[in-house]
């Protein structure tokens, strides 16, 4: 699994890069200690062997990698064994062992690994045997690959699986996920309503009052989330779809502990980095149009990362995050002056396996290893600066 020109690796003495605290800010000074340099892979939809991943992580060590993203959760499949819900796993997915040695293998080579339990949509193979937990609207039709966060059952059940995460992968952060559970833009009237979710809208003003409305419920869910997140030592991180910005004014606001995964900007109208910036987050730029390499029923993706703007070593930039999907449009966020703490803490690519069987492990870390390379490279260069 290798690239003619790998470029980017780094040597350290006997061989072993420091183990890095890829969203910490070190001491005082409150300036970051490490560039976020990370690969997101989906375990979920896609069975990804140990042995792969084990090599697959001696790469990233190679190219300067700093965090390794696990999505372990999707609508139909759970990708680990997780302590006290073995029953959801999948048939093949990793037990205690494999990820023993996926741990081991991260702490030799220096990455950190970043598990993700993706709630409160995808979360169907999470809720088999508690299907009483699926979210209903108001024509009464259930949505069984979204959780109800209203009731404190279902709060419950996602602390329970965060601890159970941790205990499986040490490290000092943890996804939240958080993506695609509110209709999308180009939805139709009926699920924009903004009372298409009544036990949602119900549960928010129970607490807030009369003006509150369903994302101010999500809010709740996840500033719970990211409360015991940080309890347990975690920086919690969450993809950035529903994050209401500060000068929206809501009701409940996500709170600026958590690390925002910049992935997709749909509308003008949507907030941008700008925004989150300005509210106070700090930011992973994960730029959907330039940094995802999704296998999909249409065939694999590109190499050398292809895509529909051209290739990633011309086209991306650890600052230039989405300024509106699908087009060629980018928010370009300035450097910090030296001695500033910077908000924008690194960025990520993504492989995404959305039909899993289009190709093989071995086929497919082989053409991924053709993004590998230029991100790396990119991010070293930036880094020097």
């Amino acid at each position: 699994m290798t690239s003619s020109d790998s470029g980017a690796g780094r040597r350290f003495p006997g061989g072993r890069r420091p183990a890095p605290s890829v969203l910490g800010y070190s001491g005082s000074s409150g300036l970051r200690s490490a560039d976020y340099r990370g690969l997101s892979l989906d375990v979920a939809r896609k069975p990804f062997s140990a042995d792969a991943v084990v090599r697959l992580i001696g790469r990233l060590g190679e190219l300067g990698f700093t965090a390794l993203h696990l999505h372990l959760t999707e609508t139909h499949r759970v990708g680990v064994r997780l302590p006290g819900f073995e029953e959801l796993a999948a048939d093949d997915a990793w037990n205690a062992r494999d990820v023993s040695r996926i741990v081991a293998a991260a702490e030799a080579a220096g990455i950190a690994i970043v598990p993700e339990i993706d709630l409160p949509s995808h979360a169907a193979a999470l809720l088999a045997g508690r299907e009483h937990l699926q979210l209903v609207d108001r024509h009464g039709r259930v949505h069984e690959d979204r959780l109800d966060i209203s009731r404190p059952e279902a709060l419950e059940l996602a602390l329970a699986l965060l601890e159970a995460v941790t205990v499986l992968f040490p490290g000092d952060a943890i996804h939240l996920g958080g993506d695609e559970f509110f209709a999308a833009p180009w939805e139709d009237e009926d699920a924009q309503h903004p009372e298409r979710f009544p036990s949602l809208v119900a549960h928010a003003r129970s607490l807030l009052g009369p003006a509150a409305t369903a994302q101010d419920s999500y809010a709740l869910f996840v500033n719970s989330l990211a409360a015991r997140a940080i309890e347990l030592g975690r920086t919690p991180m969450l993809w950035n779809d529903h994050v209401v910005p500060a000068s929206a004014e809501p009701l409940e606001p996500i709170s600026t502990d958590v690390v925002l995964d910049v992935w997709i900007r749909w509308r003008e109208w949507t907030p941008s980095v700008t925004d989150y910036l300005r509210s106070g987050y700090r930011v992973i730029n994960s730029h959907g149009d330039q940094l995802y390499a999704v296998l999909s029923e249409d065939g694999p993706f590109e190499p050398h990362g292809k895509r529909r703007f051209g290739l990633l070593a011309d086209t991306f930039s650890p600052r230039r995050f989405m300024g509106l999907a699908a087009e060629d449009v980018h928010r370009e966020v300035p450097s910090v002056p030296a001695g500033t703490p910077d908000p924008v803490l690194g960025a990520s690519l993504s492989l995404w396996c959305d039909a899993p069987d289009v190709m093989g492990e071995c086929e497919l870390l082989e053409r991924l290893d053709t993004w590998l390379v230029p991100f790396a490279r990119i991010m070293a260069v930036d880094a020097d600066l």
